[in-house]
């Protein structure tokens, strides 16, 4: 908040509005605080692992070795800037009744959405309609749900050069994962419950940003991937960092309760990198 905008809450007359101007510009401050907080950890970790000393950072920030070292370790975490910047959007369907193929548990939205809180972000949830299209060409999105519930979560799927969606047969209504380069498909079963997450960020519709995308095969395997996020969010974002890429995550869960008990990755985390002007997409693991 500029000194303009200080002085527009301080010029309000009604008392109760003016607090309310208060109220809502601190919330607006303390995020930015929040977001270069994170951004200032992540440059200092960055220089360090370069061979940079806390006192040479020190003196080219113009602080003391003693304060490089203390912001280093607080605030949000560095790799928070896996989900990127600004206020976040949980997208996730709305079931009103039963089952519905490819959407994630009842519990997944809200669950990732006080995850990204804790992280430091401002996150709410939205809700789309199933069979119809989404707008996705909206700054920070995180979506929730499979290929199944939108032409435009199909038309996402499709930009992932690595990971794609296959069925066996004709018909075959069973979901899986295939690996192109490794020729192989994933799909959940063995001896103990077993789902199969996918985890992408994937470019936009209109290519002016990049979308997160969490999927689970079946409901636990959605609750899995946001337990992955909150147990290994620093592999995930030393190995993607702010770059296209896909994985797939191994969900152990309960069979009577369908909560994860365990959740790692399953492939590796592939990069998905485009040269314009070949307009071909590279990858690499």
């Amino acid at each position: 908040m500029s000194a303009d905008d200080v002085a527009r809450v301080f010029a309000i007359e009604d008392k109760v509005e003016r607090l309310k101007a208060a109220t809502d510009g601190v919330a607006a401050a303390q995020q930015t605080i929040n977001e270069l907080t994170r951004i200032r950890r992540a440059v200092i970790r960055e220089l360090h692992a370069e061979g940079w000393t806390f006192a040479r950072i020190g003196a080219a920030a113009g602080l003391s070795r003693a304060r490089i070292h203390q912001v280093s370790t607080q605030g949000p975490v560095p790799e928070g800037l896996f989900f990127g910047h600004g206020t976040l959007t949980v997208l996730a369907p709305e079931v009103r009744a039963g089952r519905l193929l490819g959407a994630p548990d009842p519990q997944a939205a809200q669950r990732l959405a006080e995850l990204l809180r804790q992280l430091g972000f401002a996150a709410n949830v939205e809700t789309f309609l199933p069979g119809r299209p989404i707008d996705l060409n909206r700054d920070g999105l995180v979506v929730l749900g499979g290929p199944e519930l939108s032409p435009s979560l199909r038309q996402l799927v499709v930009a992932d050069p690595r990971l794609r969606r296959t069925v066996t047969r004709a018909g075959d209504t069973r979901r899986g994962i295939e690996d192109r380069a490794a020729r192989r498909v994933y799909r959940p079963g063995g001896t103990e419950p077993h789902d199969i997450a996918y985890l992408a960020r994937l470019p936009r519709p209109d290519r002016r940003g990049t979308i997160m995308l969490i999927d689970g095969l079946h409901p636990p395997g959605s609750l899995g991937a946001i337990r992955l996020l909150a147990t290994r969010l620093a592999t995930l974002h030393e190995r993607a960092s702010t770059h296209l890429f896909s994985v797939l995550i191994a969900v152990r869960y309960d069979r009577a309760t369908g909560e994860p008990i365990d959740a790692d990755l399953l492939t590796p985390v592939y990069r998905h990198e485009t040269d314009p002007k070949l307009a071909t997409t590279r990858v690499r693991p």
